[in-house]
């Protein structure tokens, strides 16, 4: 097995991770290419495996390189996505421009999909149509991957004209398409409040079967029905995905609960709570969240703390919006004791409150002329790092407060 000389210095750090293979050269010298192969095994198991590190991947990557033959394309592009999972974009794109000054190294429209897509996820979907032409020039053909990465890349970046562009052409020109193209675009289309051009696209796909349907092609047009107030057809869109053969996901489920919740109609809520778990989806953080903060805008404290058991039964944990949720609701009942027991209750499970929940909690300490509690809240605010948000909500409860205070004493110098 021979060296060759880097362009580019490892990282410092990394050099426990090189792997027995390089520190043990004159063991594998007869036997160069079973020893490449049991490299490339070790590397893509722990890929695979889903406790891979980040420093742990760069000094494989910086082995890697150092070997002749060099590893397959394989290889490299399992820890180019593993580290893309990790959203370590930046490194992975560091890592390509590396490779390619290796003469041996030949990518494979994968490899230039991941640094595509790493491009487009950093924002820089100019230098993605770059990696597009250098496919090209490589003799790869592009597919419905590569194409589905400008396209995010462009709608995340609210060019929706130019995505729409990019979609036409796709189209035109005969490119490969999948169901995460058009879901891609129905979803950058709902976003920008194009909801009606959302659905027509939603249906020419139902009516000519472009592609085949998923739930993500349906969510995004349920949520922007429901944020529109349309609920029946919400509902009617929902079905549609049902009758389509497409099994709604968590996702869709939210997203539809969401806006029954903001309806008050509740009858709907239960009932197709009840149908989500009979399809074998259970509630997750965000299910009950929705339903909490729902029945608490309603009035519906009872309820909204049943769900909160069943939540913790179940073994979901609540988070920092469970507690704002139920912390304001309690604050604008004045039910000042209870908010506080909820507040010491989160930090004692090591939630961190946020702005909101503060606020509130001063804000009706001081109505209720509770001054120490209020004191006390305000410095644990100011030593969390929160800048106070102060809003006329907290001013008009302090100058309530200070008026009410005020009368006392002035009822008991009298006396």
């Amino acid at each position: 097995m021979k060296m060759r000389m880097l362009t580019t210095s490892p990282r410092p750090g990394n050099r426990s991770f090189i792997t027995p293979f390089l520190l043990k050269r004159s063991e594998f010298h007869s036997d160069a290419d079973n020893n490449v192969s049991d490299m490339e095994t070790l590397i893509q198991t722990r890929c695979k495996s889903g406790t891979l590190k980040s420093e742990e991947a760069m000094g494989y990557f910086n082995s890697m390189i150092q070997i002749e033959p060099i590893p397959s394309y394989w290889t490299f592009n399992c820890l180019f996505g593993a580290l893309s999972k990790m959203k370590q974009y930046p490194v992975v794109v560091s890592m390509y421009k590396q490779l390619m000054g290796c003469r041996q190294f030949q990518p494979d429209v994968t490899t230039m999909n991941i640094f595509m897509n790493c491009l487009c996820r950093m924002n820089r979907v100019d230098l993605g149509f770059s990696v597009l032409a250098l496919t090209l020039k490589y003799g790869l053909e592009p597919d419905a991957y590569s194409l589905n990465a400008l396209l995010h890349g462009l709608c995340k970046n609210s060019s929706l004209s130019e995505a729409m562009e990019l979609f036409r052409k796709i189209e035109e020109k005969g490119y490969p398409c999948d169901e995460f193209t058009y879901s891609t675009i129905i979803n950058g289309l709902c976003k920008a409040g194009k909801t009606c051009m959302a659905l027509k696209m939603l249906k020419e796909m139902q009516e000519h079967r472009k592609s085949k349907l998923n739930p993500s092609c349906y969510t995004p047009g349920i949520g922007n029905l429901c944020k529109e107030r349309r609920i029946e057809e919400a509902l009617t869109l929902f079905r549609d995905m049902i009758n389509n053969g497409v099994g709604p996901d968590i996702f869709s489920y939210n997203s539809l609960i969401k806006g029954l919740c903001n309806m008050n109609h509740w009858e709907d809520v239960f009932s197709l709570l009840e149908k989500m778990k009979d399809q074998g989806l259970m509630p997750d953080v965000v299910t009950y969240n929705t339903l909490i903060h729902g029945l608490c805008q309603s009035g519906k404290w009872e309820k909204a703390k049943s769900f909160l058991i069943c939540m913790v039964d179940s073994g979901i944990s609540p988070d920092v919006y469970t507690y704002a949720v139920l912390i304001s609701a309690l604050c604008k009942e004045e039910r000042i004791q209870e908010a506080l027991a909820l507040f010491e209750d989160m930090t004692g499970k090591g939630i961190n409150p946020n702005v909101v929940i503060f606020n509130s909690l001063i804000s009706t300490s001081c109505k209720c002329c509770k001054w120490e509690e209020a004191a006390q809240l305000f410095q644990n605010m100011v030593d969390s790092g929160i800048s106070p948000m102060y809003t006329p909500m907290l001013f008009k409860s302090v100058l309530f407060a200070e008026k009410k205070e005020f009368k006392k004493r002035l009822l008991c110098s009298k006396t």
